[in-house]
Formats: structure tokens, C-alpha cells, sequence
């Protein structure tokens, strides 16, 4: 059986770069392309980070697409400061000198490689969704042409940005709500899950010994998150990579299907990701919803998987 086609669709800020590492290395799993959009920072860093890690990495061959630089119907917003100016902490990665973006904007990058794939390409979506939804708006025939979308986002209670939104699905709603309404298979790997497992400095020292490229800057990376949550700030949680892990390592999450849809206008609920626990509404689940996660598992999973880097 050959290896899964999958798109990876993010906001490049420091777990987005530990996730996408773990997937260029993993041996179940061929990266097509990875695509960008406006998020963690702005989008001309996000796309910029994207570049210059797959070059660093020695990905040429793999497109890398500029996406969407704001929400569908909002102005751009991106974190406030959780990954640094740029995305990537304190890390400056050499720029880039040979790779290019593709010619393509991100949705029709999507959407032909999802013709190619015959109905096998995977989305690994891991920033906001307005690429995803920007592609289903142009082509709706992408909801028959995707096998599954794999997405960070949301949560069944709480949020981070509001008392009810995760930053992810707050920053554009209508994509969110336009992506889980589409028909489309889907896991949602949201803030009840990616809290409750960090990673920690031994993890970071294993990857160190390891000496790869890759690993070498996901430990750095890992250092950055640990003084910022010794700053106070967000502990070293990879929301990212847990959303690729629901993927190639579901022996890490307990999910369950529900209906899930999302909440655009609320002034105080917009970007409220509504997830019928108890099938009050009487609809059929749209999606699978990670519940609990094995933390020492996943960890264990995260660095073996970066550790593969040995092996390229």
C-alpha cells in the first residue's frame, strides 16, 4: 500500500514547524504541498516561514503556495506574540535561496492535486480554514474529492481567545463553519485535548541527541517554548502535531462522532465551535471529535517521529 497523499494547510508559527516536520518525515504519509494562511503572524510570514523550513530541510520538490492573508468576512488578526514576531520564537532560519513559491494560489493548489489524487488526498489543516473554504466556495466538487481533513481547531467546552472560541476557528468562523458543513470526513482536534499534553525538556534533549537538521531545530523550537512558559506565557503544547497524530497514530486519541457546526455572529459566542454531546438536535454526526488524549503516548509518538529524520 502506497504512502497517504496529504496537503498541510497552516498559519507556520513554532508547533506548526514541529508538526510539519513530524509529516515530512513520517513513513505513512507523502506531503504534496503545504500552503499557508494569514494566522499565528501575518500571512507574509507564515508563507515566508513555510519556504525557507522546507528548503532548510531539503524538501525542494515539494510546493509551497501562498494562501488567504485575511478571514472571509473580517479584517486580519493574528496572536499576540506566542510565537514570536515572525512565527518561529527566536529562530531565524536561513531565507531561502533556490525554492519559489508556486505560481498557484493555495485553493487551486488544493483543489488540482485533489483531482489528481482521485479522492485520496488528506488535509492536514492546522491554521484557520480559509483556504479550504475559499476551494469549496470555487469548486464544490472538492467535498467529493477529499478523502479526510485532519484539523486543529475549536473545543467542546472553553476557549482561548474568548470564554467560548479557540483562536483558530475565531479568526475566521464562516471558513469553519463552511469546512464542517461541506460533507467532507473530519476529526477535530481541539483545545480539550492539545492542553492537556506538553512536551518536556528531556523531550527536547532526546531530540538534540538525535543531531538531525530537523530535530536539532524542533528542540530549539521546544527551548523557545520553555522560557516563554517560564515567562508565564503558553506551556510547550503542540496542538499541531496532535492533529497529525489523530491521523497516523490514533491509538494516542479517544474520539467520538457528534454533529458539530460553528457559531459566526454571536457577540459573545463568534467562533464558538457547538459540538451536540447529546444529540439534541437530532442531526447526523459530521465529525469526529478527540476527547481524550494518552500524553505520555503521544509525546513518545512526536519525537520518534521527528527522530525519523535520521533515516532521509
Amino acid at each position: 500500500m502506497g504512502r497517504r497523499p496529504f496537503i498541510i494547510d497552516c498559519d507556520t508559527g513554532t508547533d506548526d514547524a514541529i508538526a510539519i516536520a513530524a509529516a515530512l518525515y513520517c513513513d505513512q504519509v507523502e506531503v504534496k504541498a503545504v500552503t499557508s494562511v494569514n494566522g499565528n503572524v501575518a500571512h507574509k510570514y507564515t508563507s515566508k516561514n513555510n519556504l525557507d523550513l522546507l528548503e532548510y530541510l531539503g524538501f525542494d520538490d515539494i510546493p509551497v503556495a501562498k494562501g488567504a492573508d485575511s478571514p472571509i468576512m473580517d479584517n486580519p488578526y493574528h496572536s499576540d506574540g506566542t510565537h514570536g514576531n515572525t512565527g518561529l520564537g527566536n529562530i531565524k532560519l536561513p531565507d531561502a535561496a533556490h525554492k519559489q513559491f508556486d505560481k498557484r494560489l493555495a485553493s487551486e493548489l488544493i483543489y488540482q492535486t485533489a483531482v489528481e489524487e482521485k479522492g485520496e488526498l488528506e488535509l492536514l489543516v492546522i491554521g484557520p480554514m480559509t483556504n479550504i473554504a475559499i476551494c469549496l466556495m470555487e469548486h464544490p466538487d472538492l467535498k467529493d474529492l477529499v478523502k479526510h481533513i485532519w484539523f486543529m481547531g475549536g473545543s467542546v467546552i472553553g476557549g482561548n481567545v474568548t470564554t467560548t472560541a479557540e483562536f483558530n476557528i475565531w479568526i475566521d468562523p464562516m471558513a469553519a463553519h463552511i469546512v464542517t458543513q461541506s460533507g467532507i470526513p473530519q476529526t477535530m482536534v481541539g483545545l480539550d485535548v492539545t492542553t492537556a499534553a506538553a512536551m518536556k525538556e528531556h523531550h527536547a534533549e532526546e531530540l538534540r541527541a538525535c543531531g538531525t537538521k530537523a530535530a536539532l531545530l524542533c528542540a530549539d523550537l521546544l527551548d523557545y517554548m520553555f522560557e516563554r512558559r517560564d515567562r508565564g506565557g503558553e506551556d510547550a503544547i503542540m496542538h499541531d502535531a496532535m492533529a497529525f497524530a489523530a491521523a497516523v497514530c490514533p491509538e494516542c486519541l479517544e474520539c467520538r462522532d457528534f454533529y458539530v457546526d460553528v457559531e459566526c455572529f454571536g457577540q459573545y459566542t463568534k467562533g464558538h465551535t457547538m459540538v451536540d454531546r447529546r444529540g439534541r438536535l437530532g442531526k447526523a454526526p459530521n465529525v469526529s471529535v478527540a476527547l481524550k488524549v494518552d500524553e505520555e503516548k503521544f509525546c513518545s509518538w512526536l519525537v520518534n517521529a521527528i527522530k525519523k529524520s535520521a533515516d532521509r
